[in-house]
């Protein structure tokens, strides 16, 4: 992975986050930040997200991050890219290896 290629920040927020007293912060909180790489839908990826009338579908390619895994996530998270909410499909370890992760996310309007 060439770290020059990851040009487009994602910031991960927690939405149902709570603060010292037990309040609900409004805003969320931030979880995790990651530099990505955005890949373009080709191909098949690309005919199926047509089928499903999902074309706002992005895919990144971001730094291992522990806690992004299923296990270690929490259930409302949200990726923030250029100012728009998006909604999280999948997150997973590209090769086993433990260096890269693709993110695929969707967007909320």
């Amino acid at each position: 992975m060439n770290a020059g290629e990851l040009i487009h920040r994602l910031i991960f927020k927690q939405m149902d986050a709570v603060d010292n007293s037990g309040y609900p912060i409004p805003e969320g909180i931030d979880y995790a930040k990651a530099w990505g790489s955005l890949k373009t839908l080709k191909g098949r990826t690309r005919y199926l997200a047509a089928q499903s009338k999902s074309e706002n579908n992005r895919e990144f390619i971001i730094r291992y991050q522990k806690k992004l895994l299923n296990i270690e996530r929490p259930r409302n998270l949200y990726v923030y890219w250029r100012d728009e909410k998006h909604e999280i499909e999948s997150i997973e370890d590209d090769d086993g290896l433990r260096k890269s992760m693709t993110v695929i996310l969707k967007v909320i309007k």
